[in-house]
């Protein structure tokens, strides 16, 4: 009867008030330091790009964004036809022969492919192309990355 005793005794203890004795007794002693809050940064909507307008002409007078948006625009619709000149960009900022574009992330591939099939010669003998000097889904590391190459072509100077 006694046998009878200890096993209605172990019948009554459950499993899992048994396993979350045992998991809090392990978290308490190995760490005391709590996850606040978490976050997964997924894929960004977005790409950026830095291009340079080279031309073989010495007095290179200045861009503008007229002037940036229609060589934008030739490049694509040279290379993806009607398609390329619905192309949504956005020019965010104009730096001399340097510009920056946001354009959605999936048509990145598309537009450097562009970029890179495009020359245009002027009546008055002028070559421009345009140069895709960096490009990417963060803004942040692109700028980072174009300061960081400043700092060496000051040196060199």
């Amino acid at each position: 009867m006694a046998a009878d005793m200890e096993d209605t005794a172990m019948a009554n203890t459950s499993l899992a008030s048994s396993i979350s004795t045992a998991s809090k007794s392990k978290t308490s002693k190995e760490s005391k330091s709590r996850e606040l809050y978490s976050s997964t940064i997924g894929r960004p909507p977005f790409a950026y790009a830095q291009i340079e307008v080279v031309q073989n002409a010495k007095s290179q007078g200045s861009l503008d964004a007229l002037q940036v948006r229609s060589y934008c625009d030739a490049a694509l619709k040279q290379f993806l036809g009607a398609t390329g000149g619905a192309m949504p960009l956005d020019l965010l900022k104009l730096d001399g022969n340097e510009f920056w574009v946001r354009l959605p992330r999936e048509d990145m591939g598309l537009f450097a492919a562009a970029l890179a099939a495009w020359s245009s010669v002027s009546r008055s003998g002028t070559a421009t192309a345009l140069r895709l000097r960096a490009s990417g889904n963060w803004l942040g590391s692109l700028v980072r990355r174009s300061e960081q190459q400043a700092i060496w072509s000051d040196v060199a100077t």
